[in-house]
């Protein structure tokens, strides 16, 4: 085997917290005495403090892997014993690794490198009991032993291939094995790896990842803004139309996004990422901080300005659907703010829209449309649930199927907008007209040779519904039975037409303020909302998400698992894993404990802003009891299952056993 696998056998082993501790120093092992293996142990290592690199542009930190990973798999169920099989399979592993050592990750930017984007210096080390030991171990593996200085050894299978050095370190392990893809990673990294980095203060969270954004702006400056330059011709160059009102409106667009990189570059100060489990509180917390040093950008102003229009959660959040799966709230924006934006984008549009020879009355209504886009100011709430399938007997012809695919997939979503309906009615009103308006039509025909009977009608009517408040207007789409006809052409058993599919929106005024429901089941769509205004079953009695309540975030809400499982198995039915709703029946909680996430902008020190996600044990004991239901499935079926599309960090090259 190469040295490769052998090490990345032993960082996965870090990361999976197998096998017992070793002890911090082997018995019998002191200064100027031989291991085992004959390798000297010479003077006592130097082990004073290493800085970081001034070029330093990350670090990471797993604190422990061993309790973390011994929590997810009891909160999972999982009823295996990683200690004792690796323990059994490769005892000399197990006594080679500190496992309440922290996994640690150094990134440095090459500051000498030839080209414009050298490759950065980029190192992962984890904890061991002794430098002999990995040295001995290696090379019973075959594997090359080389004496850097005393005590340090470089480990590598050959040329083109990970290298690795273990050295006497500072913190938690008496050595710690450091790898990366080169030698010079290793040259670059070792000591700050061994002597610095397990000194440094990361926080408190068991997972910390942070970048530092000043290192990248000091190398990178003057490359960002000959980028820009640079990409400033070719952007014209393949998206300009030879139409005056269009490339004058790309070269707006190009050139205030290309600055607004170069102001967000300058604004930002570092990215951090951490997790942790509150054990006591059944609880993993992740958070995502942006800082930033300045605010020359309209990113950053923009959000600084939300911060000062936030008053908490709103009310109208409380009263959304008790089912709901999704539902999130977020204050209103400073229309004024994204008037720039409204122009060039009507700008652009209009002269592709000319450039075609689109009639003028067309265009006219598309500009309107789009400078009326982005204008909400007032706060906005949001909710989506499932729409239970229908009672007859399921579909079996390729157009039935997409009917209640549709139907079922869409779902239902209640919006809620402090503005007056006025506002968006005049809106809605405008879009028919504009999807009606003959010439626009006429023009698809031409173009796309569509024929104006075949598009699906949309249409405009008053509510009738008893329980709906006056002024109520439903906006309909009414995909007709001939467009799921075309998907049975010539299929057996196609003998009864497929029924024609509405799907519509609901706008529903409620004093100064706008409720806006969308669904292909309008009674079931009627029904939730008429529910809500009632105060009927809302989230103000829902479990779970009182944290919210106390919340003074830009925006916030929570999700469930359940919604992302149904539409996991859903969508593998055509790839021959079968129906798998049943074990949906496994999850003790049936997937429905909301996972909280909130967004807070922050001042002190300068502007920041702070994303926080909280995954209550109730969502872990459900994925536990579904994944191996899963995972056989696609087994089974051939399938790759979920994880095996997900995508994995690489972990440290070490040492293992040849076969």
């Amino acid at each position: 085997m190469t040295i490769r696998t052998p090490l990345l056998l032993v960082g996965a082993c870090a990361l999976l917290a197998c096998g017992p501790q070793a002890p911090a120093n082997r018995p019998g092992a002191t200064p100027g005495s031989k291991e085992p293996g004959g390798i000297a142990t010479g003077p006592a290592p130097d082990l004073s403090t290493v800085p970081a690199p001034p070029s330093l542009v990350g670090v990471g930190r797993l604190g422990n892997p061993a309790s973390a990973v011994d929590t997810i798999a009891s909160w999972a169920k999982y009823p295996i014993d990683v200690r004792a099989l690796i323990k059994k399979t490769e005892p000399e592993m197990a006594q080679l690794l500190v496992f309440d050592a922290p996994v640690e990750v150094a990134v440095s930017l090459d500051d000498k490198g030839l080209g414009n984007f050298p490759q950065p210096f980029a190192v992962v080390s984890v904890g061991v009991s002794s430098v002999e030991g990995i040295v001995n171990f290696a090379k019973r593996q075959g594997q090359s032993a080389r004496m850097l200085r005393p005590g340090t050894y470089v480990i590598a299978k050959g040329e083109g291939g990970p290298v690795c050095a273990v050295a006497p370190s500072v913190g938690k392990s008496p050595a710690r094995l450091v790898c990366g893809d080169r030698q010079e990673d290793i040259d670059a990294l070792l000591p700050y790896a061994t002597r610095g980095l397990p000194s440094e203060a990361l926080g408190k969270s068991e997972l910390y990842i942070e970048i530092q954004a000043e290192p990248l702006r000091r190398r990178y400056a003057k490359e960002l803004r000959q980028l820009r330059t640079m990409a400033m011709p070719f952007v014209m160059s393949e998206l300009s139309m030879d139409s005056p009102r269009f490339d004058r409106a790309l070269a707006d667009a190009a050139h205030g996004l290309a600055d607004e990189v170069l102001a967000v570059a300058e604004d930002v100060d570092k990215i951090r990422i951490e997790g942790g489990i509150d054990r006591a509180g059944g609880l993993i917390n992740g958070t995502v901080s942006l800082k930033f040093k300045g605010q020359s950008s309209w990113t950053v102003q923009t959000m600084v300005d939300a911060a000062k229009r936030s008053k908490g959660v709103p009310e109208k959040f409380w009263k959304l659907p008790k089912d709901a799966e999704m539902a999130t709230f977020g204050v209103g924006a400073n229309a004024k703010r994204y008037e720039a934006i409204r122009k060039t984008m009507g700008e652009l549009i209009d002269g592709a829209l000319e450039k075609e020879k689109v009639p003028r009355k067309v265009r006219d209504q598309i500009s309107e449309l789009m400078l009326e886009t982005w204008t909400t100011e007032g706060d906005v709430v949001y909710a989506h649930g499932e729409i239970a399938a229908g009672p007859s007997a399921a579909p079996t012809t390729s157009g039935a199927q997409a009917r209640e695919r549709i139907r079922s997939y869409l779902g239902w979503y209640v919006i809620g907008v402090d503005e007056k309906p006025a506002k968006y009615k005049g809106y809605f009103d405008k879009l028919v007209k504009l999807y009606n308006d003959a010439q626009l039509r006429q023009l698809v025909d031409k173009r796309l040779k569509v024929k104006p009977a075949d598009l699906p009608k949309l249409s405009s009517r008053a509510s009738r519904v008893p329980g709906m408040p006056p002024g109520t207007t439903v906006y309909e789409l009414n995909l007709p039975s001939a467009f799921f006809a075309k998907m049975d052409e010539g299929m057996p058993g196609a003998k009864k037409p497929v029924p024609a599919l509405a799907v519509v929106i609901a706008l529903v005024p409620d004093g100064d303020s706008t409720w806006i429901g969308l669904s292909a089941d309008e009674k079931a769509l009627n029904a939730k909302l008429i529910d809500m205004r009632k105060g009927g079953s809302s989230l103000a009695a829902r479990d779970g998400i009182a944290p919210l309540k106390a919340s003074k975030s830009v925006s916030g809400g929570y999700f469930t698992v359940g919604n992302l499982v149904k539409s996991l198995v859903s969508g593998m039915q055509d790839s021959g894993l079968g129906d798998l709703t049943k074990a949906l029946t496994l999850m003790p909680h049936h997937g429905e404990t909301p996972m909280l996430m909130w967004t807070n902008v922050t001042g002190e020190g300068g502007p920041g802003m702070v994303w926080t996600i909280q995954v209550p044990k109730a969502v872990v004991e459900d994925i536990g009891a579904v994944a191996p239901s899963l995972a056989a499935a696609g087994g089974a079926s051939g399938v790759a299952g979920p994880a095996a599309v997900m995508p994995a960090p690489p972990p440290p090259p070490l040492p293992a056993r040849k076969p």
